[in-house]
């Protein structure tokens, strides 16, 4: 286990209601005067005015900024920005899912920053301060609403890039009512599964060593994931299960199921510029990209896949034949993905994809340098060429 740091959690409160104090939590954070950002859909509209009201009878002013999409652009964040300064806010509240969220934690960033807010999302610069930021989600799946990173597209280049491991983008509050989720059509609510997911395997891959903690933690997480997720494709109203699948989306990302760990995250980084290119949600391009990804590296270490084919699927364990169990734990997460209603090739959403293409998407990648190499991937490094050929296998 390696030294870590686990700081500035936002304040959960968990539960039916919860929404109705968000003026009293605003007004205790320190706001008065509140940008309510959110999607503007049909579905959210009564959750905006009931909250608008809570916040008014708390004594706060509100000013709204909708439009928020899928795969937040920032456009959408300069213009939170503009209307922020021009209204003097002091806190955003971000009402919905992770796009809203990631897209509020721009906003909330640039009020505070005098320079360019892309600067934070291309490394140039880091956040010294940002203005109070609370949630009210109403998705389960990016953890965005306890995370420490932003992930966002630029409309003019195309480029989809995250403001990350900076402690200070953790909200200050989030508000967690399952029943908010029940709304959600069954393909979203699969797509938020898969999200969930394919953030616990990223850290269950890890290459460091003495982690029996944090592998439970994840092993349990996945296996909550598992349970719960086929239950809420096909009973939206299950309460039950709706709870599990918010409660385990923050703490797949937060730090918490991860402790002393470093994590994999190629998967994340690969499917970026899937949703980028294409428009899908980012739940949807991991179950297509993750099996891919795990097809492409086991057999760098297969003992590690084997181990999670038993642990998160309880796999039989094949000790003449190792490789049959790891290969088994792929079948098996591909085929959780299907019987969610989830796609498993690229062309399923793009139709024909020329090879073209797909070399555009593998160099748009940030890539770190290592030694004279330039790499993806904390446990098993990726070459543009490498993500080259998932990409294909992908298709």
């Amino acid at each position: 286990m390696i030294n870590f740091e686990l700081r500035n959690m936002p304040d959960f409160f968990f539960g039916k209601g919860m929404e109705r104090r968000c003026g009293e939590l605003l007004r205790e954070f320190g706001g008065s005067r509140v940008l309510i950002h959110h999607s503007g859909e049909a579905f959210v509209r009564p959750l905006i005015e009931l909250l608008k009201k809570d916040i008014e009878r708390a004594g706060l002013t509100t000013i709204e900024l909708g439009g928020v999409v899928p795969n937040p652009r920032l456009s959408k964040i300069y213009e939170g920005i503009e209307l922020g300064k021009r209204e003097k806010i002091d806190c955003v509240l971000a009402v919905g899912g992770g796009s809203v969220i990631d897209s509020a934690k721009g906003i909330a960033m640039g009020c505070a920053y005098d320079g360019d807010v892309w600067d934070f999302y291309c490394q140039k610069a880091v956040p010294e301060r940002m203005l109070v930021l609370g949630v009210v989600s109403t998705f389960a799946g990016t953890g965005s609403e306890s995370s420490r990173a932003s992930v966002v597209t630029n409309d003019k280049t195309q480029l989809k890039r995250s403001a990350d491991d900076f402690d200070l983008m953790r909200p200050d509050f989030a508000i967690l009512n399952p029943e908010l989720t029940q709304s959600i059509p069954p393909f979203q609510t699969a797509s938020g599964a898969a999200d969930i997911f394919s953030h616990l395997c990223e850290n269950y891959f890890s290459a460091t060593k003495d982690i029996y903690l944090s592998r439970q933690l994840l092993t349990a997480g996945m296996k909550t994931v598992l349970k719960n997720a086929p239950i809420a494709v096909r009973e939206p109203d299950n309460y039950a299960t709706r709870s599990a699948l918010m409660m385990t989306a923050p703490l797949a990302v937060n730090g918490i199921m991860r402790l002393g760990l470093v994590g994999d995250w190629a998967c994340h980084l690969i499917e970026h510029e899937m949703s980028t290119e294409w428009d899908i949600p980012h739940g949807a391009g991991l179950a297509v990209i993750t099996p891919c990804w795990m097809e492409y590296v086991y057999r760098r270490d297969v003992e590690l896949f084997a181990r999670f084919a038993v642990e998160a699927f309880n796999c039989e364990y094949d000790f003449d034949n190792p490789e049959w169990t790891a290969r088994e734990g792929i079948r098996k997460v591909r085929g959780f993905f299907r019987d969610l209603g989830l796609p498993g090739r690229i062309q399923e959403f793009a139709g024909e994809v020329s090879s073209g293409t797909l070399k555009k998407l593998a160099a748009r990648i940030p890539y770190d340098k290592n030694g004279d190499k330039w790499e993806i991937g904390c446990t098993f490094h990726l070459e543009e060429k490498d993500v080259y050929e998932i990409y294909k296998m992908a298709l």
